[in-house]
């Protein structure tokens, strides 16, 4: 039965962490009386996260389950607002429990501050802030350059150090071994495969610092200094795209096509190795055959295909590699161009017969 206060998670993590697939695991444990509200943010205009999370969801659950998405920025800062309408509009709605995932490139400050600050019509009871990230990001390389990932670890509460499967012993003992020398230590670190947590584990109230210093703030706005603007595709069943531009720097790449726009899945190999070195993080929804598949690509991952229920288009968003972004990102080469992405995707389209 709904109250007045509402039980708010936040599940942050850097990008291709595994957040997203934590949270259809966490779905998949919502008991069977609850009512859910779901806040997805995406950095990129192409919605992918949102519309995965609808493809698994039960036909008759949309009363159970209330997905809403923020996207063309970060919540905490370009998109805020954008935040503030999500949450009032999933409140419109009897929900008993709130979900807030934002992009990979956030900072939770400013989200905590927003949910502290703003009046709601219910009482934001936030929960233990999850934080999901890997042994590769976790490296002591990465952690001494990157203060928003510092930020990030020092704010959860929970620490979910995802895809230990994938990583190498030495590499998964020293990711350990920073997370327990900690100070303060965390609540728990829990070893996870993907995204495999159990959903009480996560049903406690959070427990703010008495003092942590913010270092990541200042590196987390320029990260987002972006602007975003549709460019003329020539690709065949285009809906939409979008470009991300940081000056002349290209961020991100998005395009929405028709449902009946087919992809190879042999060839979609052949151009995610060819794009490898320029991203940081890939994904979609995609027919493929007669089917839709959720395609996931991170850089200690690679690419991955996995079967899911859409059926209103295929969708792809890639994120492009700077100088914050990757220990090795300074050591690659210049970005392709639109033209020179766009021809490399074109032979991944089966043309119709």
């Amino acid at each position: 039965m709904q109250t007045e206060v509402l039980p708010t998670h936040l599940i942050t993590g850097l990008l291709g962490s595994g957040k997203t697939t934590t949270l259809r695991q966490l779905i998949a444990q919502k008991p069977e009386q609850e009512r859910w509200g779901i806040l997805i943010n995406e950095f990129g205009d192409i919605d992918i996260d949102a519309a995965t999370l609808e493809g698994i969801r039960e036909p008759d659950s949309s009363d159970q389950i209330q997905i809403s998405q923020v996207s063309g920025g970060c919540v905490c800062c370009t998109a805020q607002f954008g935040l503030v309408q999500a949450i009032n509009a999933l409140l419109q709605h009897p929900i008993d429990r709130l979900w807030i995932e934002p992009t990979g490139l956030g900072h939770p400050a400013k989200i905590l501050d927003t949910l502290k600050q703003t009046p709601f019509s219910r009482t934001i009871e936030l929960q233990a802030i999850s934080c999901v990230i890997t042994p590769q990001q976790l490296s002591q390389e990465r952690w001494e350059k990157s203060a928003v990932m510092r930020d990030l670890v020092n704010l959860a509460d929970v620490i979910l150090l995802n895809k230990t499967d994938l990583a190498p012993a030495q590499e998964l003992a020293a990711a350990t071994e920073l997370l327990e020398n900690l100070y303060p230590p965390k609540t728990i670190v829990m070893p996870t495969q993907y995204g495999k947590v159990e959903l009480q584990t996560l049903q406690q109230r959070h427990k703010p610092q008495p003092f942590v210093l913010m270092q990541g703030l200042e590196e987390h706005e320029s990260q987002l200094n972006v602007t975003t603007t549709s460019f003329q595709s020539q690709l065949p069943g285009m809906l939409a795209c979008q470009v991300s531009k940081d000056n002349d720097q290209l961020r991100a790449l998005g395009w929405l096509f028709e449902s009946d726009v087919q992809f190879n899945r042999v060839r979609l190999k052949a151009f995610f190795d060819w794009i490898a070195s320029f991203i940081i993080r890939a994904k979609g929804l995609l027919k493929t055959g007669n089917e839709w598949q959720l395609i996931n690509w991170s850089e200690d991952s690679g690419l991955t295909f996995s079967d899911v229920a859409w059926r209103q288009d295929s969708r792809l968003e890639l994120l492009f590699k700077t100088d914050f972004s990757s220990p090795e990102s300074s050591e690659i080469q210049d970005t392709p161009n639109f033209k020179d992405i766009e021809f490399q995707l074109l032979s991944c389209i089966n043309q119709p017969k």
